[in-house]
């Protein structure tokens, strides 16, 4: 029988708002204090609708999901034994702290994109040793067809399904995922992360569908593809040819999302991995390099706040409606 996840997948935000606040591929100034993505406009609006939490809040939201996840599993005529999660955020927050920069040369020589390197970072570290299931035990006892029932109840019948699934039928699944088929995890969830999100509100649907297209507006503006195109002559003399960062980037997690998964383990072949590494550190060193050096990182952020500015001056009381309703669904 297949081996199925056993952790808790968390939540979200609206990720254009988030590559934008923060993690795009554009990259700060390194060694320039002066300007970071914390000074981006946006950030304050995404810290107000939940983007930003402290550890005590994740630590309470990860403790209901697991107790809805249990409760709803007894109902299901199951067991469950919900995982201690105490600490998780902590645990994530210390092994940050001993991690250069994601924007750093520092950072790309170390662990190029993080493709094939995710397993050498501090959070990742032992951490298939140091976790044990609350369940396994319980689950041991059962035979194939209740420890089937099982996982169906705690993930949902599709997420257990056996049947192979072509890359066009996977992208349509992703696109209609839907909490209510997901069984007692995604139940737990939609409870805890997603019901009542602003996010989904059709008063604000408009300026939703804005806020997810300011990623490409960046992108096209004239300030980011000048200084991209200096970017891409300092790869080319280099030996890479790139339009832009994210082209760079994405180059490796293509070669890397090639390798299958074995169903066993759910995991990569380390193998393979291993010989797009050197590739993917040699890449990530000359794409940061050249952005320091031609000073494209500094611009695209530059460009990227000019826009967000923009965006805040023309929808501020949207925005702050917004921020308001979602403190309201908060209390």
């Amino acid at each position: 029988m297949r081996t199925t996840p056993t952790f808790t997948a968390i939540a979200t935000g609206v990720v254009a708002l988030a590559l934008l606040t923060g993690c795009s591929s554009g990259g700060g100034p390194t060694g320039d204090a002066t300007l970071t993505y914390e000074d981006s406009p946006l950030a304050a609006y995404w810290e107000k609708l939940g983007g930003s939490q402290d550890e005590a809040e994740m630590d309470a939201q990860m403790a209901r999901s697991e107790e809805i996840v249990a409760a709803c599993m007894q109902d299901e005529g199951f067991e469950y034994t919900p995982q201690d999660t105490s600490g998780m955020s902590k645990a994530v927050e210390d092994s940050d702290d001993e991690m250069p920069a994601w924007d750093s040369l520092e950072y790309a020589e170390q662990y190029g994109y993080g493709a094939t390197t995710s397993q050498d970072m501090p959070m990742n570290d032992g951490a298939d040793e140091e976790w044990v299931d609350p369940n396994a035990d319980y689950v041991a006892t059962m035979s194939e067809s209740e420890q089937q029932a099982f996982w169906e109840a705690l993930y949902g019948a599709q997420a257990m399904s056996e049947e192979p699934v072509d890359e066009e039928t996977a992208e349509a699944e992703v696109e209609e995922y839907d909490w209510t088929t997901a069984g007692c995890q995604g139940k737990a969830q939609h409870e805890v992360y997603e019901a009542g999100q602003v996010w989904d509100d059709p008063e604000f649907a408009d300026l939703t569908e804005a806020m997810n297209e300011l990623w490409q507006d960046t992108q096209t503006d004239e300030r980011t593809t000048q200084a991209y195109a200096k970017w891409a002559d300092c790869m080319a003399d280099e030996g890479y040819d790139f339009a832009n960062p994210q082209e760079a980037q994405d180059s490796i997690y293509k070669l890397t999302g090639e390798i299958p998964y074995d169903e066993e383990t759910g995991t990569q072949d380390e193998a393979a991995l291993a010989e797009i590494r050197d590739q993917e550190i040699a890449t990530a060193v000359a794409d940061r390099t050249c952005q320091d050096s031609t000073g494209a990182a500094r611009a695209a952020l530059e460009a990227q706040f000019a826009i967000e500015q923009e965006f805040i001056d023309a929808h501020k009381d949207e925005l702050d409606a917004m921020v308001e309703k979602a403190a309201q669904a908060s209390k």
